[in-house]
């Protein structure tokens, strides 16, 4: 059977349920799930004791968040080590349409997502802002590194003050090691930029 619908093109069998966005959704709305999926991703494989010896929740939640990711198909088991599972998470790109708006979602958004406890410039602006914001931030982050945009401007184009907008700045350069030795980050204008938001969205869309 096919489909050719508003939603659903092209599907030869039957659509299968779809089990995982639920969990894709926490990984944004929980700091220590998306810490339990970045420790596995960063250390490319990870059983259920060194998980337990490295997170700081209990051991029965580590298991259960393994439990989580892997029926979400975020992690995988990659071995049996003597009768202990070995987990590789898996790597996604999720985009959702917030208001008109298409946000990608990452492993690398939400590496940084795992840290909010630490950071509550990050905490704040996701409850505050949400993730359209926080992740226009985080490209426009990028940008600020190569010299591309001054936090002024990342203030402007996410409708943040400008001491939000450089607390997360610094939040984001610490935990993506940005700049040279891991310096705060200096803002300035290039003379070559254009200081149009519409043109500064679309370069980096087409990034």
């Amino acid at each position: 059977m096919s489909y050719d619908t508003e939603h659903v093109r092209n599907a030869d069998d039957t659509p299968g349920m779809i089990t995982g966005i639920p969990t894709f959704a926490e990984l944004l709305d929980n700091a220590d799930l998306a810490a339990l999926y970045t420790a596995i991703r960063r250390s490319s494989t990870a059983s259920g004791p060194e998980l337990v010896e490295t997170m700081d929740v209990s051991k029965k939640t580590v298991y259960d968040y393994l439990h989580k990711l892997e029926r979400a198909g975020l992690i995988r088991q990659i071995d049996d080590d003597g009768g202990t599972a070995v987990y590789a998470a898996e790597e996604f790109e999720l985009s959702i349409t917030v208001r008109e708006t298409e946000v990608t979602i990452t492993p690398e958004l939400v590496e940084v997502i795992a840290q909010e406890d630490g950071y509550p410039t990050i905490e704040r602006v996701l409850n505050e802002h949400g993730i359209t914001t926080f992740a226009l931030v985080y490209d426009l982050v990028k940008a600020h590194a190569a010299g591309d945009v001054t936090i002024r401007q990342i203030a402007d184009l996410a409708d943040l003050s400008t001491g939000t907008a450089y607390d997360l700045v610094e939040a984001l350069y610490s935990i993506r090691s940005l700049g040279d030795d891991e310096s705060s980050p200096m803002t300035y204008t290039p003379g070559d930029f254009d200081a149009a938001a519409d043109d500064l969205l679309a370069e980096i869309d087409d990034e």
